[in-house]
């Protein structure tokens, strides 16, 4: 089998993906353990209030690692459409019943630029569209660099 297309020309079978960089991974999970340890240590002196903050906080770290574990790669993408994994599962669809865009949304009273993956329903159900929000954090790069990629791929 060749990576020619029926017109001669050659197709990324392949795709591309995005999700959490690897080392974000690895420092949650650094800090997890942090947090136990630290939890524990408190605990031993006494000082349970400070012990059970940081149980709290070694358990936030653990469940920021497990979603980003579980869940990379977010988005995968080729010349047939895109793949967007969820907690509720991944849903393919094809590039006809996808709307691509990039949203600047003010935060904190800082400007957040996420991707915006608008999935329609393919059988034409309006029960089966959903909106998917990517930041940077998910796609573990900047979502104009995403859009751009992904405008390519559509061709």
């Amino acid at each position: 089998m060749d990576n020619l297309s029926t017109n001669g020309q050659p197709v990324d079978n392949l795709g591309m993906t995005w999700g959490p960089r690897r080392a974000v991974i690895a420092a949650t999970g650094v800090l997890a353990i942090a947090g136990a340890v630290g939890a524990t240590l408190y605990g031993r002196e006494g000082d349970r209030i400070g012990a059970l903050l940081l149980w709290l906080v070694a358990l936030l770290f653990v469940a920021l690692t497990a979603y980003a574990s579980l869940l990379n790669p977010r988005l995968f993408a080729n010349q047939y459409g895109v793949a967007v994994r969820t907690l509720k599962g991944t849903r393919e669809v094809d590039w006809q019943y996808v709307e691509v865009r990039v949203k600047t949304t003010r935060r904190l009273g800082r400007d957040t630029r996420t991707l915006e993956l608008e999935l329609a329903s393919q059988d034409g159900g309006a029960a089966d569209s959903e909106l998917v929000v990517l930041g940077q954090f998910e796609l573990g790069a900047e979502p104009d660099d995403v859009l751009e990629d992904l405008n390519r791929l559509r061709g």
